[in-house]
């Protein structure tokens, strides 16, 4: 009888033990995609942010640049010497190649 009783309590545990085995495989399989996709899309929105973070230093230098075309003579004298190879009176411009 003592026998019995243990072996049914053997495979009383037995059995929990596989319930609870199973149960974390269920678990495992349903989240462990999910977390892999959870991590590749915060890599994902870490790489958008430094995107739009240099964008945003971008587009603030260029504002700066237009600020300064609007103000800035210097700047249209260079585009004209540069661009369109204007040259002031009694100026000898001298066409270097590369």
């Amino acid at each position: 009888m003592q026998v019995k009783n243990f072996l049914l309590k053997y495979l009383k545990a037995l059995q929990i033990i596989l319930v609870f085995s199973l149960a974390v495989i269920i678990f495992m399989v349903i989240y462990f995609p999910n977390y892999t996709k959870l991590k590749k899309l915060r890599q994902t929105n870490d790489k958008m942010e430094e995107e739009i973070q240099q964008i945003r230093e971008e587009i603030k230098e260029l504002k700066n640049a237009l600020q300064k075309v609007g103000t800035d003579p210097y700047l249209y004298e260079k585009f004209a010497r540069d661009e369109l190879g204007v040259a002031k009176e009694d100026e000898i411009v001298i066409d270097i190649e590369e």
